[in-house]
C-alpha cells in the first residue's frame, strides 16, 4: 500500500476528484492554505496498492495544469534627509 499526497491548487480540484473517482480510486479532500502567494490548496489523500500509483498520477497529470503567475516588483523611494 502507498499513500498518494497532492497539494492542487483550488481551481482542479472538483475536477481531479471526480476524475480520480471516475477510476475506480477513492480520494480525501482536506482544504489548506500557503505558498508564496498563500492561495487557497487542496490536498487530495489517496491510499492504493503499489500497482495503482501510476493510474492516480496519470491522473493527476492529466487534470491539473501549471500556471505561471508574474510578480512585479515595486521599487522603494527613500527621502533624503
Amino acid at each position: 500500500m502507498k499513500l498518494v499526497i497532492a497539494v492542487i491548487q483550488d481551481q482542479d480540484a472538483d475536477r481531479t476528484i471526480k476524475a480520480l473517482n471516475d477510476a475506480g480510486y477513492r480520494v480525501t479532500r482536506v482544504a489548506s492554505t500557503g505558498g508564496f502567494f498563500s492561495v487557497g490548496n487542496t490536498t487530495l489523500l489517496c491510499g492504493v496498492d503499489d500497482a495503482q500509483v501510476r493510474g492516480v498520477l496519470d491522473v493527476l497529470k492529466t487534470t491539473c495544469e501549471r500556471r505561471t503567475r508574474l510578480m512585479f516588483r515595486l521599487a522603494v523611494v527613500r527621502r533624503a534627509a
